[in-house]
């Protein structure tokens, strides 16, 4: 009985050996997967966002894949002979009732599509902070002065903005078995903790009913 008592506190020790030994790097990875996500939240509070803020200028969020739709509409509108501020015209009116973005979208045309149609898309760009609208403003701005087409400058862009998003969809895909591996942690061990603290507490009733009967 004794033998058996040594057994199951030496399975206990090395399964507690193993835990800490692999449980350092599985930390690890779990605090830089955390790091990112509080640098994302901080992200929000970069400072031209903060003097936006200060004066009272709403900072809106839009979703990567909307942006992604938007200007593949642009692209779609312009590989069909239409204009520029005909192409943001027919986006209004398929994102009109799109949330946020819809009805920014529908402002900007209906404010600012008669001065130029680049400036919609420059004003879409600071309503959202979008790094990507910005960059599509940019190059409209050279398409406008003739370094490149219109068509380009919005397939280089849904270019960019596609890349990004197989990238974000390949970083989830590596993120979810260190997201999944504190639970199955947790679960293997309070399992092996019972099957083996079970046997372990029958053996020292035993032997405690052992000593009491041999007195």
């Amino acid at each position: 009985m004794l033998q058996q008592l040594l057994l199951l506190l030496a399975l206990m020790g090395g399964f507690l050996l193993l835990l800490i030994l692999f449980g350092g790097e599985i930390w690890t990875r779990v605090w830089r997967f955390q790091r990112k996500r509080r640098m994302a939240r901080l992200e929000r509070y970069r400072p031209r966002n903060m003097w936006r803020r200060l004066r009272k200028k709403p900072v809106y969020e839009v979703d990567l894949t909307t942006i992604r739709d938007f200007v593949l509409t642009l692209q779609l509108s312009l590989s069909l002979a239409e204009t520029l501020a005909g192409a943001l015209v027919q986006a209004s009116r398929q994102f009109g009732e799109r949330g946020t973005f819809g009805e920014r979208l529908t402002v900007r045309v209906r404010s600012q599509l008669q001065v130029e149609p680049e400036a919609v898309i420059r004003a879409l760009a600071e309503d959202f902070s979008s790094p990507h609208m910005h960059e599509l403003a940019d190059r409209l701005d050279l398409a406008h002065e003739g370094g490149l087409s219109y068509s380009e400058a919005v397939n280089t862009t849904l270019d960019d903005i596609e890349e990004e998003i197989r990238i974000g969809v390949e970083k989830e895909i590596e993120r979810a078995p260190v997201m999944l591996t504190i639970p199955m942690i947790m679960g293997v061990f309070f399992a092996a903790l019972a099957l083996l603290g079970y046997p372990l507490i029958i053996l020292m009733f035993d032997a405690a009913g052992a000593a009491q009967g041999g007195r």
